[in-house]
């Protein structure tokens, strides 16, 4: 039996859980700043693993991060929502510190991993994920592999410029898309208070919106001519999201008559703890246990 512990950091939530091969048998779901408080994040993350398992030994803990990281998948980069968290070698700390394998990637990918086992999509050709929360999330697995590139930043689907925007990115950029098709936006026009309502109260005011997140999917889809696009997010599981209608839009600006003809598009439902038990499965993928 492997024992490994999943998490997923959010600009948000921290979620954890700790599964006996695949099977989660606790989750748990705080806020981040509960976790993350010292300003030793690495210390303040060590702590907290040690802490929930209970002196239980581990095979492995895998990590989701809302950031880029190297290509190596041991070091953080940038961190745009959470900017405390660059430049941390989070592998090598921890890996020490709780004597397992520590596996790191990006969020998206656990969420992916995640979603290629439920819907029992084969790991062949071309599967893009593309996740709407409060950025854009994008993942790219190619034969089974995660697209990680020269640096380890590809899939930022959410830094495409948009001519005319002049909105400073959390990256450091001007005019990233994400900043005018996911959930920072919403929550922008329409405020805390507000904003869980934004289809059901303002659906037809937003048709700008969806068109924004249509072109971003479909300029990737255009590119890699996928066998499979995953959709998913918590933008798209708001209330009353035109699901029917972003896909409509993505096929009107998908090249004609391929990939259009035959695109396959899932709509992955959002739910609590699916990063984490990607997360559980990223371990299990990357090690003989």
């Amino acid at each position: 039996m492997s024992r490994v512990i999943g998490i997923d950091i959010g600009g948000t939530n921290f979620r954890i859980g700790l599964a006996d091969d695949e099977v989660i048998r606790k989750f748990r779901k705080l806020p981040v700043k509960q976790v993350l408080h010292s300003g030793n994040v690495l210390e303040d993350i060590a702590g907290f693993i040690e802490s929930y398992a209970e002196g239980e030994g581990l095979d492995a803990v895998s990590i989701g991060f809302p950031a880029t990281l190297n290509r190596e998948r041991t070091k953080i980069l940038q961190a745009p929502n959470l900017s405390f968290m660059e430049n941390l070698p989070v592998v090598d700390y921890l890996s020490r510190r709780l004597n397992a394998r520590v596996y790191a990637e990006r969020d998206v990918v656990m969420t992916l991993c995640y979603d290629l086992e439920k819907y029992e999509i084969p790991h062949e050709g071309v599967i893009i994920g593309v996740y709407f929360g409060t950025g854009i999330g994008n993942a790219i697995m190619i034969d089974g592999q995660h697209l990680t590139g020269r640096n380890g930043t590809a899939g930022e689907l959410g830094h495409i410029p948009v001519e005319g925007s002049e909105v400073v990115c959390g990256c450091g950029l001007t005019g990233c898309i994400e900043n005018l098709a996911g959930g920072k936006y919403l929550a922008g026009r329409y405020g805390p208070d507000e904003v869980a309502e934004a289809f059901v109260k303002h659906r037809e005011e937003l048709g700008v919106f969806v068109e924004r997140m249509a072109v971003s999917v479909a300029v990737e889809v255009n590119i890699l001519d996928p066998e499979y696009v995953i959709l998913g997010g918590g933008v798209l599981n708001m209330a009353d999201f035109p699901k029917e209608d972003l896909h409509a839009k993505i096929l009107e600006h998908v090249r004609r008559p391929y990939p259009a003809e035959n695109l396959r598009v899932i709509f992955a439902e959002d739910e609590p703890h699916k990063s984490v038990q990607g997360a559980v499965y990223y371990a299990l993928e990357h090690a003989d246990m």
